[in-house]
């Protein structure tokens, strides 16, 4: 999921939905932006949107995290590659909208929830307007430079494989920050062409593309090389390259003194990188190798059971072929 904004700022400028709520005894009074994300797999159809909830008075603090999709139970159901009982709780919480199990919720979170239905249910104006906002936004994704040759988006790894990673990433970087990114990514390809393999220098400007999508942390302070050292140690720490068994063995000293950069600023960096982005440590996807999601990625069954998702695979809970972000 990226956010709509980030392909299109001024139509997302203009129509993102926002609510003020009253004071009560369970909460403050407060005024709530629900800002939009939406699927960047232009070979998935999921027909969802997840929404981060800022409060007005703290826009870095999200309060909630929302998914709701507008289709009927059956387009979800149908769709799933769940076992039947687990695909209809889940279609359940799709189409009622739900708290996302895998982003933070803050004690605000029930309430902002029911504000949600609430709005939901009373104005298919704004059902409508969420549907044509997932239209446009794939419309957008898919007029890319690189969108005749291939009409879906790159993944991380195959962007980190190809011949440039800043020119596939290019129609995901807002526009203002696109001479930063190019200018960070120009540091990072000789780094993973010498320490990484393709798989891990895709993680590494895979990262490196959602930081430029946001406002926070801001890209375009602090030095290119601190940057790409500090995206690269993340990296590092979630695929555990500093266990010598690794395929690829990475020590903190390597990053450091390739881009020079001291590793206390660094380290500092890396820690405020993986809270800013609330990234899931060895279970990101998109970031983690395959074996790090599978087995540290956990699924809940109908019946309150949580089993991480290769003992679900294991188990028959969950179909052989199943990925991580089939469930995500």
């Amino acid at each position: 999921m990226i956010p709509f904004h980030s392909v299109c700022p001024e139509l997302a400028g203009r129509e993102i939905r926002s609510v003020k709520v009253a004071a009560s005894p369970q909460h403050p009074a407060g005024e709530f932006a629900f800002v939009e994300f939406y699927c960047e797999d232009l070979n998935c159809d999921c027909r969802r949107v997840l929404f981060e909830v800022r409060p007005r008075a703290e826009p870095d603090r999200p309060v909630a995290y929302i998914t709701y999709g507008w289709e009927s139970p059956a387009f979800y159901e149908r769709n799933s590659n769940a076992p039947p009982d687990i695909a209809r709780e889940m279609t359940i919480e799709t189409v009622n909208a739900s708290l996302d199990p895998m982003n933070p919720q803050s004690a605000l979170a029930p309430m902002i929830l029911q504000v949600f239905r609430d709005i939901v249910a009373t104005d298919p104006e704004y059902v409508a307007r969420l549907k044509r906002h997932y239209t446009i936004f794939r419309d957008e994704l898919r007029r890319g430079p690189d969108s005749a040759a291939s009409p879906a988006a790159p993944s991380a790894s195959e962007a980190g494989a190809g011949s440039s990673p800043a020119k596939a990433a290019e129609p995901r970087v807002p526009v203002a920050h696109r001479e930063r990114f190019d200018e960070v990514a120009a540091l990072l390809e000789p780094f993973g062409r010498k320490h990484l393999d393709p798989e891990l220098t895709g993680f590494v400007m895979e990262l490196w593309r959602r930081i430029c999508r946001r406002k926070s942390p801001d890209c375009l302070r602090g030095k290119p090389s601190v940057w790409a050292a500090a995206i690269t140690h993340v990296i590092a720490r979630m695929n555990f390259l500093s266990d010598r068994e690794q395929p690829v063995h990475l020590t903190f000293d390597t990053v450091c003194d390739f881009f020079q950069a001291n590793k206390n600023t660094i380290g500092g960096k890396a820690t405020e990188i993986e809270r800013t982005l609330r990234l899931r440590q060895h279970c990101e996807p998109g970031l983690c190798r395959r074996e790090f999601l599978e087995t540290f990625t956990t699924v809940r069954l109908s019946n309150g059971m949580v089993l991480t998702w290769a003992m679900a695979k294991t188990a028959g809970y969950v179909p052989p072929d199943a990925r991580v972000e089939d469930l995500l």
